[in-house]
């Protein structure tokens, strides 16, 4: 397995606030994390987690490049 924090994927304050919500909400990996986006999409929740200035959109495409990079079953845990 290759490292989470690969020079290659950093993740942005939105996708961390992300990850964050998504642990709160009962994820373990970064790929339930990214199943998630779309019940964060149809929350209330998304300007308490990702503020005014980044859309969901954004943030799925960055954690579709960390699921490339660090893979589906890295642990929140890991990356938080």
């Amino acid at each position: 397995m290759s490292d989470p924090w690969d020079e290659e994927f950093a993740p942005s304050t939105a996708a961390l606030n992300t990850l964050r919500w998504a642990q709160g909400m009962g994820a373990e990996t970064l790929g339930e994390a990214y199943d998630m986006l779309e019940q964060l999409e149809l929350s209330n929740d998304v300007p308490e987690v990702l503020g005014h200035d980044d859309t969901v959109e954004g943030v799925r495409e960055e954690l579709e490049f960390g699921i490339e990079a660090a893979g589906p079953d890295t642990l929140l845990t890991t990356l938080l």
